[in-house]
């Protein structure tokens, strides 16, 4: 999968942890990118999963007209 460069600025502390996260891990280059696709992948699944959830609400507000309900008891329908 062939990536594009781009240029991201992190907050010094996280980047020095992510470092030493590659230094314990033994990571090679590409590991800070690999980390951070990830993360914007995850960050994106959660956005379409709450646009889903928004979506369906909008819905459920509105409303489907299901004609009449001829069931009043539930007995009914194994008569």
């Amino acid at each position: 999968m062939a990536g594009t460069t781009i240029t991201i600025n992190l907050e010094t502390e996280v980047l020095k942890k992510l470092r030493e996260l590659a230094i314990v891990e033994k990571r090679k280059k590409g590991f800070l990118g690999k980390i951070i696709s990830e993360a914007t992948k995850e960050y994106l699944k959660e956005r379409e999963q709450e646009e889903i959830v928004e979506r369906q609400l909008r819905r459920m507000e509105i409303g489907y007209k299901m004609g009449k309900i001829l069931i009043k008891q539930r007995d009914e329908i194994y008569d």
